[in-house]
């Protein structure tokens, strides 16, 4: 017990994670490779999230989500296609990894300023919002994975698992609705660790 006593956090080896906020948390780039390598991947992932509102515009459904997961004739939408490449993923894993990255790289740059320049009483709002959001949506994720697993009782096909709920208004695909509040989940964290460092410098 003694020797416990005697330890100071600051000579642990997490001592870094902690100071940011988290060892998930945007941190600003240290050097100036760094700080370019984030804008790269900022503009990359930017440029992808554009091709992909372009088109899901072009390829309106009436259930939410589905032109990202499956083709108008209801088959796995898959990039590139299977039959010609060992390795594919769907649109909505490309905007599940692409929102991901633009977020971290774009609270990670903007970190400082966030600190020097925003009102330490917005930054404490946007904190809480941030902290709603991620409450929301790790409800929601939940939510969505149980009602998924439930239906493939039903309907052995992943792809094609839809949500109605709430009815008469909209049905949602579950594969991307999954994965947007998964990713709202990563976004939010980013955020509420963001501005929760702000708050402590």
């Amino acid at each position: 017990m003694g020797l416990l006593t005697t330890l100071e956090f600051r000579n642990f080896p997490f001592e870094g994670y902690a100071s940011h906020g988290g060892f998930l948390s945007p941190c600003y780039p240290s050097t100036k490779g760094e700080k370019q390598l984030f804008l790269i991947l900022l503009g990359i992932s930017a440029f992808t999230l554009i091709l992909i509102v372009i088109f899901y515009a072009l390829n309106p459904r009436t259930i939410v989500g589905d032109a990202l997961v499956n083709t108008s004739n209801g088959t796995p939408l898959e990039f590139p296609p299977p039959s010609i490449f060992p390795f594919f993923v769907k649109p909505v894993t490309i905007f599940f990894v692409a929102t991901i990255i633009f977020s971290y790289c774009f609270l990670a740059l903007a970190a400082q300023t966030i600190e020097r320049k925003v009102p330490r009483w917005i930054r404490a709002l946007f904190l809480l919002i941030s902290l709603a959001v991620f409450a929301m949506s790790t409800y929601e994720v939940l939510f969505n994975f149980t009602l998924w697993g439930s239906l493939l009782v039903s309907n052995p096909n992943p792809d094609l698992a839809v949500n109605t709920y709430p009815v008469n208004m909209w049905q949602t695909n579950l594969v991307f609705a999954t994965k947007a509040f998964l990713t709202l989940l990563f976004v939010s964290y980013f955020a509420l660790s963001t501005f929760r460092r702000s708050l402590q410098t």
